[in-house]
């Protein structure tokens, strides 16, 4: 039966739904819930993910009089799935740091030796591409959480910065300052980083 899930048009969908026939959705809910899960799980903690994908689909139920069909409803409801991690990131995140000096005296011993150690050593092959990952993991950190993403959706995602304005609902101008901004940071962070 999944397989005649898909092949329904969307379109004919959401005019079902918005006609009144609630239990509709549920095509939706089966058709995009592992696109959705995809998603969100690349951008909130794991114990977010099953209340953050059950906020997508609320936003997008009721948000579907708005949809248009300029675009298609798998990049509607992609803008809404990002900026409902965004929401979650900014709200659960928004003054949370964590600095080297705040760790307790053994977990900062440590994470420092990590460091100086990380900084020394030569590595090649796999270790050096797990460590390199590693750093810009660590580098993004530090950013705020609305910054990772737009870099997590542009150079690691591969979107352009247009589509990341609109997933975003940023202007493109902001999009471009904000990726500058970020990108300077990010050097500095790793420079500081590798410095050290």
């Amino acid at each position: 039966m999944p397989s005649s899930t898909h092949k329904i048009n969307d379109s004919d969908i959401i005019h079902r739904i918005i006609g009144g026939n609630v239990n509709a959705f549920e095509i939706i809910l089966d058709k995009y819930k592992k696109y959705v899960f995809t998603i969100v799980k690349r951008h909130v903690p794991e114990a977010y993910i099953e209340d953050t994908v059950q906020d997508v689909f609320i936003r997008v139920y009721k948000a579907l009089p708005g949809f248009d069909n300029r675009s298609s409803f798998k990049h509607w409801m992609t803008s809404i799935t990002i900026r409902t991690c965004y929401d979650l990131l900014r709200k659960k995140y928004r003054s949370k740091e964590i600095t080297i000096s705040s760790l307790a005296g053994n977990d900062q011993e440590a994470f420092e030796k990590k460091l100086s150690e990380q900084a020394k050593a030569d590595y090649y092959g796999n270790h050096a591409q797990k460590e390199t990952k590693e750093m810009l993991a660590w580098a993004l950190a530090r950013l705020t959480p609305e910054n990772k993403m737009l870099i997590e959706l542009i150079y690691l995602e591969g979107y352009t910065i247009k589509e990341a304005a609109e997933l975003l609902g940023w202007s493109v101008a902001n999009v471009k300052v904000r990726t500058f901004r970020c990108r300077k940071q990010l050097n500095t962070i790793l420079t500081n980083l590798i410095e050290a």
